[in-house]
């Protein structure tokens, strides 16, 4: 299951000793160009139905190593979320019972937070359910093929430590979709580069369309600590390529939207002389690779949510990350 993206990886831990991040829009209605109508796209009891399936569906598929878990997990994942599931699921037969339950979500206390209105495409859901062992709350932004009745998963997404979602427009009202963008701060594709330029290693450029989140700065910590780690012994590098928006609702009262993203990570480490390196555990256990000597290359999918205001600073409220591919040698 994509975990918290506060936490923590290494890349190479025998040398870095340095822990590392593992870190469709419809219409909207009104000023913002909507088509779609007042009422939502499935009633709140059918909403709240498809969000406990759903979500359970998830928390157990992720969990499933089989190739029954394989199946199961296409049914109740899309996109960046479904290739997270994957490598997730993977890495599963390596994993100890506590790192399992770090991870692993409550399909219990499900609750419908939002839901898109009818005629908006995709139609979605968005739902709040929590990490089993700590309570901690984790968004889950669900999009429907059409029917009312199967949706997915396409963002799983811990919410960062004191970060709060603004209120939206009740389930049984719909809320609006976000649209091309208009009465918000910023674009979210705007809001996205700007994360992706205020992270990157080295020489990240700092941003005034973002506010400061714990997910940021710890990235440019991590980033920092591992370069600093090598002793000019090689050179350590990071980028984060946005992909586009999964989707997202607009806030109650025209306060704004919640936007769930897609970026891509990219981790590299390139040694000047040959050095043997053992690679973190979950490289090992998605890739084979057990050493490393002079380069190693590491992919991770990042799922951002991002509240933008109707002014303001656009600001980070949940995220995601999970190692998707690497390579070394």
């Amino acid at each position: 299951m994509p975990r918290p993206a506060i936490r923590r990886r290494g890349l190479a831990a025998a040398l870095v000793c340095a822990a590392m991040l593992s870190a469709c829009t419809g219409n909207s209605d009104g000023s913002t160009g909507a088509t779609g109508s007042g009422d939502p796209a499935v009633t709140a009891d059918a909403a709240q139905q498809a969000a406990s399936a759903s979500v359970a569906a998830a928390a157990t598929s992720s969990l499933d190593a089989t190739a029954g878990g394989g199946a199961a997990r296409q049914k109740a994942f899309a996109g960046a979320a479904l290739q997270s599931a994957n490598a997730y699921a993977k890495t599963l037969p390596g994993r100890t019972s506590a790192e399992k339950a770090d991870a692993e979500l409550a399909t219990t206390g499900v609750k419908v937070l939002a839901v898109s209105r009818s005629g908006d495409k995709p139609q979605q859901i968005l739902a709040q359910t929590t990490l089993k062992k700590t309570g901690a709350a984790v968004l889950v932004l669900l999009v429907g093929d059409g029917s009312g009745t199967t949706f997915k998963a396409a963002a799983v997404t811990p919410m960062l430590p004191d970060a709060k979602l603004d209120a939206l427009d009740p389930a049984a009202d719909g809320s609006a979709a976000i649209g091309d963008g208009k009465g918000l701060a910023t674009s979210p594709e705007i809001a996205l580069a700007a994360f992706a330029a205020s992270v990157k290693f080295p020489a990240p450029t700092p941003t005034k369309v973002l506010a400061d989140d714990p997910l940021s700065e710890q990235l440019r910590q991590s980033a920092r600590a591992q370069s600093q780690a090598l002793n000019n012994q090689g050179a350590f590098t990071q980028e984060h390529d946005p992909k586009g928006v999964l989707g997202g609702l607009r806030l109650k009262g025209g306060n704004g939207a919640i936007v769930f993203a897609h970026l891509v990570r990219n981790d590299a480490i390139a040694m000047r002389t040959p050095v043997k390196l053992t690679p973190a555990k979950e490289l090992t256990l998605l890739t084979g690779i057990k050493q490393i000597t002079t380069e190693a290359n590491l992919t991770s999918n990042e799922i951002l949510a991002i509240v933008i205001p109707a002014s303001g600073q656009a600001r980070v409220v949940a995220a995601s990350d999970q190692l998707v591919a690497g390579s070394g040698r």
